[in-house]
């Protein structure tokens, strides 16, 4: 891959710099950073404020990744976005990537959009990710570290906190989401310290009913619902309400607790420990399921996440259908997923559109990785008859291991 600045540096300033008329809010981590962009940009609009949020890689196509006010953009606004930045990379000969065009696009639908704040995911890592040639944001967040792309960014946990923690900027404000390792955390505060950033540690909330947070920040004592599940949503919900406090007190939003409430209860995060019912997509029926749990974990942090989750319900066994990108590590992942008595089904995913680096693992390699039995299949609808006729009544279908898979999974399922 072909990281470095300069070429996304250029193709902004080639655009009359539209990251400089707008607030950039710009998140980093592991695991976590989209569902925080997605909490802080709905509770920015439920305060009143026009949000532009980019998230890579898209779920389904392309101008998924390009989120305004809650919605996707419109495909025509995408193609002409897109097209013009194409053509602009071309005539100044400033050979950008595809990701690099991607973060530009972004900066210019959000411009003529001329929202107020952008919520910008980091791609992959930080420091040399194309959306760090931003110059100004009001604020940094750095979600949870876990070991994830260990060739690129190195092998060891400090190594990707530091690389996450480049996107730190001096005088800028950093908020650090709770880490499951000192490692990550003492090298993220070092880099906040040495780079000269105002920062806070975020605690997480407490759970105080069924999907119930509460989260207290002297004076101000923040009560939510949110809809996303998963125990390590405590941590999530609190950086990104932190987030927003900190706002709040810089004076450069107005905040209420009804603000916090209304926004952070209306956020959905699709592929992220998502439920889906026949009763809400009745084509799941087709494959005699009446429910499946979708998660796009990826690495080993989120696996162990959704291990935990899936623990905390009641089943007999589960039937996991798993797709992974190359270079993951699958072996770890499934020793953490896949118990005794559960049934593996191993499938590849389709190639992403516009990610000609993407590519989907042979479902047999997959299983040459792993000591558990596990049966490859030739497509995912194959994958999703056989889940259907072996699961009985306590069972869980849980399709996971790339977001991918989860994409293929809508499409196939969509009316």
């Amino acid at each position: 891959m072909n990281f470095g600045l300069e070429r996304t540096r250029r193709l902004l300033d080639a655009l009359n710099k539209p990251d400089e008329r707008t607030k950039i809010i710009h998140v980093a981590g592991t695991n976590g950073k989209g569902s925080i962009c997605a909490y802080i940009s709905t509770v920015l609009h439920t305060c009143g404020y026009s949000v532009g949020r980019f998230n890579s890689p898209h779920l389904i196509e392309p101008r998924d990744s390009f989120n305004i006010n809650g919605q996707a953009v419109s495909q025509a606004a995408y193609e002409e976005a897109a097209e013009h930045v194409r053509e602009l990379n071309a005539s100044c000969s400033l050979g950008a990537t595809s990701f690099e065009c991607l973060v530009a696009t972004a900066f210019y639908l959000f411009d003529k959009a001329q929202v107020a704040f952008v919520v910008l995911e980091v791609g992959l890592g930080g420091r040399e990710d194309a959306t760090n040639a931003i110059q100004r944001p009001v604020m940094t967040i750095i979600a949870s570290i876990g070991i994830d792309h260990a060739q690129i960014l190195g092998n060891s946990l400090q190594a990707i906190a530091s690389a996450k923690a480049g996107i730190m900027k001096p005088q800028c404000p950093v908020v650090i989401a709770p880490q499951d390792q000192e490692a990550a955390l003492e090298t993220l505060v070092h880099h906040a310290k040495e780079t000269g950033c105002p920062y806070v540690l975020v605690r997480p909330s407490e759970w105080v009913g069924d999907q119930l947070c509460q989260l207290q920040i002297t004076p101000k004592q923040y009560t939510y619902p949110i809809r996303l599940y998963g125990d390590y949503q405590r941590m999530n919900s609190a950086t990104a309400v932190t987030a927003l406090d900190w706002l709040a007190r810089l004076n450069l939003i107005r905040l209420t607790e009804e603000h916090v409430s209304a926004g952070m209860g209306n956020t959905r995060w699709r592929g992220r420990l998502d439920w889906i019912t026949s009763t809400e997509v009745p084509s799941l029926k087709a494959f005699q399921l009446d429910r499946i749990l979708v998660d796009g974990a990826h690495n080993s942090p989120a696996a162990i996440a959704l291990h935990n989750y899936v623990e905390s319900l009641r089943r007999k066994k589960v039937i996991w259908i798993m797709g992974a990108t190359v270079g993951k590590d699958v072996g770890d992942m499934l020793n953490t997923l896949v118990q005794a008595d559960d049934t593996l089904l191993t499938v590849s995913f389709s190639q992403p559109q516009g990610m000609p680096w993407i590519q989907s693992m042979d479902p047999f390699d997959m299983i040459r990785q792993t000591d558990k039995e596990a049966t490859g299949c030739l497509s995912l609808k194959q994958a999703l008859e056989k889940a259907g006729s072996l699961c009985g009544q306590d069972d869980l279908v849980v399709l996971c291991g790339s977001l991918y898979l989860a994409a293929d999974l809508y499409r196939l399922l969509a009316p």
